[in-house]
């Protein structure tokens, strides 16, 4: 079976034997997998993303028939299951909508408490939240410029490409004695063999050289990838700069969980802490 994210997975149902063709499932922890096996249809940032979508716990009003902006990421603080968004009417026929922990609405009062709260309410302490993080980018970009400078990955990188650079310099210069062997041979300095030993001699070695660049160039990429990697979680507050209302893009893009507590307050997860 191939994914679309370029991978292929193999072995996950057997037949129990030739004589009983009943199919069972295999364990996912069994499955063979192998990965960048065809081109991928979608990049791996959108397939990772569309798994995590998958995992979380979402369902449609069954009076809107819509899909809330807030599904699967309201939680109880204390009982740590679902919130339950509720409607409600109060004494001057203003209708609002609020959260109520499911526990205690479905299963029992004693189990756990109300933890109520406003839709308008949590609305704003969120985007309050979001533009706290962001309003410190500016700092901490700096501040990380500062460490990627120092830090051992860093000093590693620049080791790296010392070395590559004297390999290269190591070619050139065997490359230019392979050159004037010819010239030496033609001239009668040394013979035949002589000049055919330290040709061979001069291609071996920068050969090697050759190959030593290869593995060097690929361990500066990998650095390079981790220090990308670093500034993910910047870029993504980054696009939502200065927000003053919320998506359900927004919010699967930088928050993980939001925890309400009995008292109306809220934890923010955040997908980048």
């Amino acid at each position: 079976m191939k994914y679309t994210a370029g991978n292929t997975v193999q072995g996950k149902r057997r037949a129990k034997s030739y004589k009983v063709h009943k199919v069972e499932q295999i364990p996912k922890e069994e499955w063979i997998k192998v990965e960048n096996t065809h081109e991928a249809i979608i990049d791996k940032k959108t397939f990772e993303k569309a798994q995590e979508l998958i995992k979380i716990d979402t369902k449609v009003s069954q009076k809107t028939k819509e899909l809330s902006k807030w599904a699967g990421l309201i939680k109880c603080a204390d009982c740590k299951m679902a919130m339950n968004k509720k409607s409600s009417t109060n004494k001057n026929g203003n209708t609002y909508e609020y959260y109520i922990c499911s526990t205690y609405k479905k299963k029992s009062n004693k189990l756990c408490t109300k933890h109520t709260i406003k839709v308008e309410n949590l609305e704003l302490a969120v985007i309050q939240a979001i533009n706290y993080h962001i309003s410190l980018l500016t700092n901490i970009e700096e501040i990380i410029e500062r460490a990627n400078e120092n830090t051992q990955n860093s000093i590693e990188n620049k080791n790296i490409e010392k070395s590559i650079m004297n390999k290269q310099n190591e070619i050139v210069k065997l490359s230019n004695y392979k050159m004037s062997l010819y010239e030496d041979w033609k001239n009668e300095y040394i013979t035949k063999e002589e000049y055919l030993e330290y040709k061979n001699k001069y291609e071996k070695n920068i050969e090697e050289l050759k190959k030593n660049i290869e593995i060097l160039e690929k361990e500066k990429q990998k650095y390079e990838r981790q220090k990308t990697s670093k500034k993910v979680w910047l870029e993504n507050f980054k696009e939502n700069k200065k927000i003053t209302q919320l998506s359900r893009v927004i919010l699967l893009e930088l928050i993980n969980s939001i925890y309400v507590h009995e008292n109306g307050n809220i934890t923010i997860k955040f997908n980048f802490e």
